[in-house]
């Protein structure tokens, strides 16, 4: 690499988009499968797929290596199976590491393209289409915590150690006990705002580096995300991932975790910096203005009364929990209510609220809504016919005219414009082959 390697990267994988554009959709899962059959079956002394592991419904977790170099680099696809943007990154990256050996120089690469197929399966009505905002959310399924692959390893709590025997996370702990990757590059995506990154340690160099790589694809700037919010911050738009028993969130009984450590947290005993890059899909074109504490208390009030508008048909049609939709509401419930409680506990400080964190507040407040009518919606469809025709059918109908006027009125308010995938998958892939470039 160049001294400025920043701009070298960059100019790689422009080359590369130019060669084999993304295009405006992103492919299934399914068919970035056969095209990472089609690299190793083309390329058999150079990359090689075999299955690591199946998921809970039986789907396979596949892996391709590419190259033989000393050090382990790996990349994981689909972390959170509302978050496809990684699908797309994956089968250009991996091309793109084929064609180039002086990007392979020294490690070899590993792309696991999807860690939780059966989440993605009951996204796919809507990640391969034309990003749609009511589409989105019409067809929306993210997991309960303690059902999510990446932050279900063992966590030490209350004097034990709390197991949750996911096969795609053993899957996953497997394959990073057998390469001890020098890299993990855990691809995400969020919905507003601009780019940032999170990291397993304090990399102050790279972070930097990796906040100005943000600006080159045009997705720097915005809201400051309220996950990270509290945690160091290694860069402009790079934080450090707290240890696991800092980031603990209880079951509703306080008797066990609601999930488990992260990948990253597992990887550290092979001193893996894991670093995962949060792309936005949607480019706001409206300024959410800050100032006095009561924007975050008007922003808990909005909250609460969409959430208490959803409860209450969750509660007229019985509160059914009985499918993973029911389950991934219920965490969803229960992560707006301790939002809005640290909203007004911030409110009651009196300090000043900046445009960042205004911004930042009011796209968690709209996701949360979103996502809960959506999951309400599909929990109440995925219901035994006996119980629909006793209660669920008026319930549903109303949940669906709320996601429905509720998705206009965000498209509306905040001018959504979707960012180019192109970009998105460029900064993905330039975090990824950056990241390798220092560490391998």
């Amino acid at each position: 690499m160049s001294e400025n390697y920043s701009v070298a990267v960059q100019h790689l994988v422009k080359q590369g988009l130019a060669a084999h554009p993304p295009g405006g959709r992103i492919p299934s899962v399914e068919t970035v499968g056969r095209h990472l059959a089609h690299l190793a079956a083309q390329n058999p002394g150079l990359c090689h797929l075999r299955r690591v592991g199946s998921s809970r419904q039986g789907r396979a977790l596949d892996l391709l290596s590419i190259g033989q170099g000393e050090r382990s680099v790996l990349v994981v696809g689909g972390p959170h199976p509302n978050e496809p943007v990684g699908y797309a990154t994956i089968t250009f990256l991996s091309t793109l590491l084929v064609e180039r050996p002086e990007l392979r120089r020294g490690a070899s690469w590993h792309f696991l393209p999807c860690v939780d197929p059966d989440g993605a399966a009951l996204n796919s009505a809507w990640t391969s289409s034309e990003l749609d905002l009511a589409l989105q959310h019409r067809y929306f399924f993210r997991p309960a915590l303690a059902e999510q692959p990446e932050w279900t390893f063992p966590i030490a709590f209350g004097g034990e150690v709390f197991r949750f025997s996911l096969p795609e996370t053993d899957a996953l702990a497997a394959v990073v006990d057998e390469l001890r990757p020098a890299v993990t590059v855990s691809l995400h995506n969020s919905d507003f705002g601009a780019a940032f990154f999170i990291l397993s340690r304090d990399e102050p160099d790279l972070a930097v580096e990796l906040s100005a790589a943000a600006s080159l694809y045009g997705l720097a700037g915005g809201a400051m995300p309220t996950d990270t919010r509290g945690w160091h911050r290694s860069g402009p738009a790079a934080f450090v991932m707290p240890p696991a028993d800092q980031l603990i969130i209880r079951d509703q009984d306080g008797d066990r975790p609601s999930h488990g450590s992260h990948c990253g947290h597992y990887a550290e005993r092979y001193g893996t910096l894991t670093v995962m890059p949060e792309v936005p899909r949607w480019r706001v074109g409206t300024t959410v203005p800050g100032g006095r504490p009561a924007v975050l208390r008007a922003e808990a009030e909005q909250l609460g009364s969409a959430l208490d508008q959803l409860a209450a048909l969750h509660q007229l049609a019985g509160s059914p929990k009985r499918t993973s939709f029911g389950r991934g509401l219920a965490d969803t419930f229960a992560v707006a209510a301790t939002l809005g409680q640290s909203l007004l506990q911030r409110a009651a400080t009196g300090h000043p609220v900046s445009n960042e964190e205004a911004a930042d507040v009011a796209f968690t407040r709209v996701q949360l809504s979103l996502r809960a009518a959506g999951m309400l919606v599909r929990e109440f469809e995925h219901q035994p016919p006996a119980t629909a025709e006793r209660a669920v059918t008026t319930q549903l109908a109303e949940a669906r005219r709320l996601l429905s006027s509720w998705a206009g009125e965000v498209q509306r308010e905040l001018e959504l414009t979707p960012y180019p995938l192109v970009d998105l998958v460029g900064l993905q892939a330039h975090t990824a082959l950056a990241t390798a470039a220092r560490l391998t």
